[in-house]
């Protein structure tokens, strides 16, 4: 009994120098991907998004990993995109603080939700996250537009019957005719010379 007591100490001892020494090692090597920009996006089909995707690639200890590998990838059917090489994929390394970034992410044709597939390798280890997306079509931002012009010209209309009102029912007094003005070009009542 105390042969196999011995045994069972010297594993146990063993085992622990083992967790003791290597363990923190282990941890250490653990790679973490964290999305810095571009997750849940609204991309307008066609145009290429005004923001990159972005992500930091970090140690255990939350550590920036330089020189790590990382490819994103987008669906091959349905909505999707690609990358500045006109691929679905793209490879790119870190920077000195972990960043990786897919500049000019060009959105296809087809509406909807969907997610960039990210991973990350450095020495052996991998890290993998995916980054959602969603393509719209142009067309919500133009209805928003007419909305907007239509509440711009019923203001403009409610301020000339004002006017008007006011010109028929008092002495005359000049008064200055109002005007709307959208970026380069106004809207005003006719003046007369």
């Amino acid at each position: 009994m105390s042969r196999i007591w011995r045994i069972c100490s010297r594993l146990l001892a063993v085992a622990l120098c083992h967790m003791l020494v290597l363990g923190p090692a282990l941890a250490q090597q653990t790679l973490r991907i964290v999305p810095v920009e571009g997750s849940g996006a609204r991309n307008v089909v066609q145009q290429i998004t005004a923001r990159p995707i972005t992500v930091r690639v970090e140690d255990a200890r939350g550590m920036p990993v330089a020189d790590a590998r990382v490819i994103f990838s987008s669906p091959a059917s349905g909505p999707s995109g690609e990358f500045n090489n006109a691929a679905r994929t793209l490879e790119v390394t870190t920077n000195s603080r972990g960043l990786a970034s897919a500049n000019n992410y060009h959105p296809n044709a087809i509406a909807g939700s969907y997610n960039i597939d990210v991973r990350a390798e450095y020495q052996g280890q991998t890290a993998r996250i995916q980054i959602p997306q969603e393509n719209v079509t142009q067309g919500k931002s133009r209805r928003k537009l007419i909305a907007i012009l239509a509440i711009a010209g019923g203001a403009a209309g409610a301020i000339l019957a004002s006017s008007l009102k006011k010109k028929s029912s008092g002495p005359t007094t000049p008064t200055t005719p109002p005007t709307i003005t959208l970026g380069d070009g106004s809207v005003g009542a006719p003046t007369t010379p």
